[in-house]
């Protein structure tokens, strides 16, 4: 089954500094902060099996800090939830300062040959820890999506927030 995979460009003043309440109540704040007062910039469609390797490839090319990964799924503005908060859903978040600087690597490597020797290496790391086989659409769909995103972002001084409806 297909997921949406949502990024928005936001300001991260919209969102408070300080809350309280359950996880899932602050999950829901932050969700609709997002959806009233951000911009939905790029949208994917893939299923996550597909979504979670293109990625990882991704991140492995734009220097492999495994920020991408981290921040896509559990990060929040202001740190208001811990990254291993019970909520219903996702959030992914990414501050403005790091947007500038995974942008700068980005554009960098943006053309890398995946079908170079490197880029094997890399292809074979990650199927080495995952059931399927990366799919070279969704790599590049998710590259193209994210690269277009943190390029804009980083150009409005913008945060991005990643939010996926399974």
């Amino acid at each position: 089954m297909s997921s949406l995979i949502h990024l928005y460009l936001v300001d991260e003043n919209d969102y408070p500094t300080t809350a309280s309440g359950s996880h899932e109540d602050i999950y829901q704040t932050l969700v609709e902060t997002t959806q009233e007062e951000g911009i939905r910039w790029q949208t994917l469609e893939l299923n996550m099996r597909g979504f979670e390797p293109a990625l990882q490839l991704w991140d492995a090319v734009a220097g492999n800090s495994r920020l991408l990964l981290i921040a896509t799924f559990n990060f929040y503005p202001h740190k208001l939830l811990p990254p291993d908060a019970d909520t219903s859903g996702t959030f992914g978040f990414f501050p403005a300062d790091m947007v500038r600087d995974l942008f700068t690597v980005m554009e960098e490597e943006y053309d890398f040959d995946i079908d170079s020797e490197e880029g094997q290496q890399l292809i074979a790391e990650i199927e080495e820890n995952e059931l399927e086989k990366l799919n070279f659409d969704a790599y590049e769909m998710v590259r193209d999506k994210y690269f277009v995103t943190f390029r804009d972002a980083a150009q409005q001084g913008k945060s991005i927030v990643v939010l996926i409806e399974q």
